[in-house]
């Protein structure tokens, strides 16, 4: 029998966690991180804190980086240890270590900057008449976004000159409440229909990053949202093998 594959998922206890932490459970040998106590066995660790991501991924196959301060909104002060410090810690550990593969929680807000009006981005801009693609230029609209380019870019760094395999997936709306329709008749009805991205499709989109053989990847991950999508899907679909189940449709 072949053994499972050892992979570590940092920020388990976030949204997107907690739902791999469950669902990827039979499928491999889960190692999982948190910053806090929490009810299920985790190794615990500031990741900004090098000397505590010290051999904390020794043994692993793969690391899934979800841990980040999440918010578009976020100022620089809480970007900087969380989404560059930590995340320059958790690549080099994982290298020092001898880790096959990183998946990286990227994000779309990595080009909304082009859909800027009035300081925020407005994905339903009647002058926007194309999808946009993961070869277009990306346009950051926040600090935040620009620290997940930083991810990026860091990966495609390592990848080069350290061998390690880098996957990282621009993710959507994932609601907690599996549910395209929890906005709807408010101002960002359309803006997170747009983005939508349900559980299952999430889920799928990590087996394919965890699996796939690959130098460097960038991938947009929503779901199948045709009345909605400003994301054209396509070289997703053909490089990561993405087949998605749900949209955010109107009926």
């Amino acid at each position: 029998m072949t053994a499972k594959k050892q992979i570590g998922i940092t920020g388990s206890d976030g949204n997107v966690g907690s739902a791999l932490r469950v669902a990827l459970a039979d499928e491999y040998d889960l190692r999982l991180y948190t910053l806090d106590t929490v009810d299920y066995e985790s190794t615990q660790a500031d990741l900004s804190d090098p000397d505590q991501v010290k051999g904390i991924f020794d043994g692993l196959d793969c690391v899934v980086h979800l841990a980040a301060q999440i918010s578009a909104r976020a100022p620089w002060e809480e970007i900087l240890p969380n989404n560059i410090i930590a995340t320059q810690n958790v690549f080099a550990e994982a290298i020092r270590a001898g880790v096959n593969k990183i998946v990286f929680a990227s994000t779309n807000h990595t080009q909304h900057g082009f859909y800027m009006r009035d300081n925020k981005p407005n994905l339903t801009d009647a002058s926007i008449t194309r999808k946009f693609k993961l070869s277009d230029e990306p346009f950051p609209d926040s600090i935040y976004g620009v620290s997940k380019l930083f991810g990026e870019n860091l990966g495609r760094y390592y990848s080069k000159v350290a061998g390690i395999q880098f996957v990282a997936l621009r993710i959507g709306w994932t609601p907690v409440i599996d549910d395209p329709a929890l906005h709807d008749g408010k101002e960002m009805e359309s803006h997170l229909r747009a983005l939508y991205l349900s559980k299952r499709d999430c889920i799928q989109f990590f087996r394919h990053a965890i699996e796939i053989e690959t130098d460097y990847l960038v991938a947009y991950a929503t779901s199948e949202n045709r009345q909605y999508g400003i994301f054209d899907l396509t070289e997703t679909k053909e490089k990561l093998g993405y087949r998605p189940q749900d949209n955010s449709d109107r009926a």
